[in-house]
């Protein structure tokens, strides 16, 4: 089991992971909207590919996006694209989980500086490759710089994951997606004093 660069060859694979991982959250979707959401996810944090990695064990295992404040891609215009052949129902679910992502994000950006980072994406399937993923981004963080590490997840999530790697909560919301209420997390963890 290897940590090495995240390639724009891994989407595929690393999209079939996000539907064993997120696969619940998706199951009233069609089978359409789900490859979508969860190759847009993939897509939409994929900007900065210094600090984005995968876990290798024969295949993609694991995965870790992180990006700067100013990082960004076309991932919303191609995304905006391909639902438009979805039905009406399928693109009001896409165009609320958009909102939320983008929502969210800014709420983030808002907290970070210059010189902080934004973990986008963490998702493992293999044991003890989570681990290693998240010793990879700190080890490269730490290597250029970076101050912080800051993250959003929410309550459908294993938020108790990031307090016990030394995140701490910095801010509470609570959304309403597609009709859930949820509340979103945003967590930080200080690079420099590891």
């Amino acid at each position: 089991m290897i940590v090495r660069n995240f390639t724009d060859s891994d989407i595929n694979e690393a999209s079939k992971i996000a539907n064993l991982v997120w696969g619940d959250l998706y199951v009233n979707e069609s089978k359409e909207l789900q490859k979508i959401i969860y190759d847009f996810t993939l897509k939409y944090y994929y900007l900065n590919k210094a600090f984005s990695f995968a876990l290798d064990d024969g295949g993609v295992k694991g995965l870790v996006f992180a990006s700067s404040k100013t990082d960004k891609n076309n991932s919303v215009e191609n995304f905006k694209t391909e639902i438009q052949l979805l039905s009406n129902n399928d693109k009001m679910t896409a165009f609320n989980l958009l909102d939320y992502v983008e929502n969210t994000g800014k709420e983030v950006k808002a907290a970070m500086n210059e010189n902080d980072l934004m973990m986008g994406l963490f998702i493992s399937i293999q044991k003890g490759g989570g681990k290693m993923l998240l010793s990879k981004l700190v080890e490269t963080a730490k290597e250029n710089g970076i101050k912080n590490i800051y993250l959003w997840t929410d309550t459908t999530c294993d938020y108790d994951y990031y307090q016990k790697n030394k995140f701490t909560l910095v801010k509470e919301i609570e959304n309403q997606v597609n009709n859930k209420k949820i509340n979103t997390l945003i967590f930080k963890k200080e690079i420099q004093k590891e």
